[in-house]
């Protein structure tokens, strides 16, 4: 993880932009301004209006989805001014219900998205987007995820737990083949979202885990209206497996030498 990643995960942050709507408690006029970062504790707005220091505000903006806030208080305790805009840095003094929850929540979907290698390059509201389209789910140890032979139609990573990855064996009294483990941050399935056909291995839940997961339908729909992100899940894709096969070429040529010391022995 780079070290701005580190820094915006130590202090809850993450750069989303969504319309906020000021409303001035003194006057009642109500201002329209743009976020540029957001964090369970307060929020950053580029504003055309200039509005004094230690003002208290209330708040009402949209993150996603049904993550609305309305009336939310905050105060100014930070200004910057450029060109003929400025950006306040606005505390909230109180978020209503368990807001501040549901905002660390999805602030750690986010950095846990865009720090899986088939995703890295994405912005955190492209991050937010493909969290929007799939889902957490929760598997208990030993439940099946998919099944060899099955048809492909979602890509998973790990929240936390392991995932077992196996395939049917062809050696006697040995009923499967455990080919990979798969951990928090890793991801598997990935290829349904690129290519239509039957799993290759067996995914059982090893331990009790939590995945993220997205269906191809929903994948593709989302690229088809935004290409940016279909550029660089592609990039992302190409790399993924490019280290793969590097390794799997490793691995055959490892083969090779050690079958022909066993053979030069003999």
């Amino acid at each position: 993880m780079s070290e701005e990643n580190s820094e915006r995960r130590k202090n809850k942050r993450a750069k989303l932009q969504f319309d906020v709507y000021v409303n001035m408690q003194e006057s009642g006029k109500v201002l329209k301004g743009r976020s540029i970062n957001l964090s369970s504790g307060g929020i950053a707005v580029l504003m055309n209006e200039f509005i004094p220091l230690g003002k208290n505000l209330s708040l009402s903006f949209k993150v996603k989805g049904e993550l609305v806030f309305e009336n939310v208080e905050a105060k100014i305790i930070g200004s910057i001014d450029i060109e003929d805009s400025f950006i306040y840095s606005l505390e909230f003094i109180d978020l209503p219900g368990d807001g501040a929850v549901k905002i660390s929540e999805i602030l750690e979907i986010i950095y846990f998205i865009t720090k899986l290698k088939l995703f890295s390059g994405i912005s955190d509201a492209e991050a937010l987007c493909l969290r929007e389209s799939g889902e957490v789910v929760e598997y208990q140890e030993e439940k099946v995820i998919f099944n060899e032979g099955e048809e492909g139609y979602a890509f998973y990573a790990v929240i936390s737990g392991k995932v077992k990855i196996s395939k049917k064996s062809n050696i006697e009294n040995l009923s499967e083949e455990v080919l990979a483990l798969i951990r928090e941050g890793e991801f598997f399935g990935e290829m349904a979202l690129f290519d239509e056909g039957v799993r290759t291995a067996k995914a059982e839940a090893h331990t009790k885990c939590v995945l993220f997961t997205i269906t191809a339908e929903k994948f593709n729909a989302l690229i088809k209206v935004n290409h940016q992100l279909a550029i660089k899940v592609l990039l992302g894709f190409i790399r993924t497996l490019s280290k793969r096969l590097k390794t799997m070429n490793q691995e055959i040529v490892d083969l090779l030498f050690s079958e022909a010391a066993i053979n030069e022995i003999k």
